[in-house]
């Protein structure tokens, strides 16, 4: 068995083949079923993991399958499989004063990311959220640079939602969800 740094989580993607195209939003909610069902999504699921639900990963697609599961308590990860980007349906999830966040990474670039807060969007996410990452180096572990800046990213919102991305992050029970076209405006 290896022991692995905590802060290294895009290496993750990288070997299930997930990295190309990454695209997850974090929400703060009860559970996953709840978002599940703002979604639209209940009668097109499939119960599986990310590690079952990445069968249908793909970069390019007309068709919106999300993989949604719990993150820890309070919070639900939504994980793009394929199709357009999930961050437009974070605005109509179940999230009374509450907050999501979107990252994304796609051909080459990484949009920083995209923060919800209860009742609108934010241009920037406050400071104190990058504080505890980058004390700790997260932005210095990982390679190409991309890997560095992801798991900058990526620890910034696992110390928000009290998870890090490890094996069992791709083991979660979840729901691979087929969105109904409308569910969300497509730009």
């Amino acid at each position: 068995m290896t022991s692995r740094n905590k802060l290294d989580q895009w290496s993750y993607f990288e070997e299930r083949g997930l990295a190309e195209r990454f695209e997850c939003s974090w929400i703060e909610a009860p559970d996953y079923r709840t978002v599940v069902t703002a979604l639209r999504a209940e009668e097109e699921t499939l119960a599986c993991d990310l590690n079952q639900a990445r069968r249908w990963y793909l970069t390019y697609s007309e068709e919106d399958l999300l993989w949604v599961a719990e993150q820890s308590t309070g919070w639900v990860k939504m994980f793009a499989v394929s199709g357009l980007s999930p961050w437009r349906a974070l605005e109509s999830l179940p999230q009374p004063g509450g907050r999501s966040y979107h990252l994304s990474y796609y051909a080459g670039e990484i949009t920083e990311p995209i923060y919800f807060n209860g009742n609108e969007w934010e241009d920037t996410i406050p400071d104190d959220h990058w504080d505890r990452p980058r004390q700790e180096g997260a932005d210095l572990v990982g390679s190409p640079v991309i890997g560095r800046e992801m798991n900058f990213y990526l620890a910034a919102l696992a110390y928000t939602t009290g998870r890090f991305i490890d094996d069992t992050w791709f083991t979660t029970p979840g729901l691979l969800c087929r969105i109904p076209n409308g569910t969300w405006a497509h730009e």
